[in-house]
């Protein structure tokens, strides 16, 4: 009985030491400096242009609708 719970007990120390954690695979091996994170695909310039496009797309949208339903009038 004792010696299933050593084995039991070294079994999780073994499993925990093979697990990488997410910040072991943020950085890169070589040169220790945080690699550049992608998000489909794309970086974070590429994003930031995306979300302003977004962003303009809503309010032309929502202004069109506002003057369709005569909620503002110029």
């Amino acid at each position: 009985m004792s010696d299933d719970l050593h084995d039991l007990r070294f079994d999780d120390v073994e499993e925990q030491i093979d697990f990488e954690t997410e910040e072991d695979s943020f950085f890169d091996d070589r040169s220790g400096v945080q690699s550049e994170s992608k998000f489909l695909g794309m970086s974070a310039v590429e994003r930031m242009f995306l979300s302003i496009f977004l962003f303009m797309n809503v309010c032309v949208l929502g202004l069109a609708l506002l003057l369709a339903t005569r909620r503002i009038v110029f």
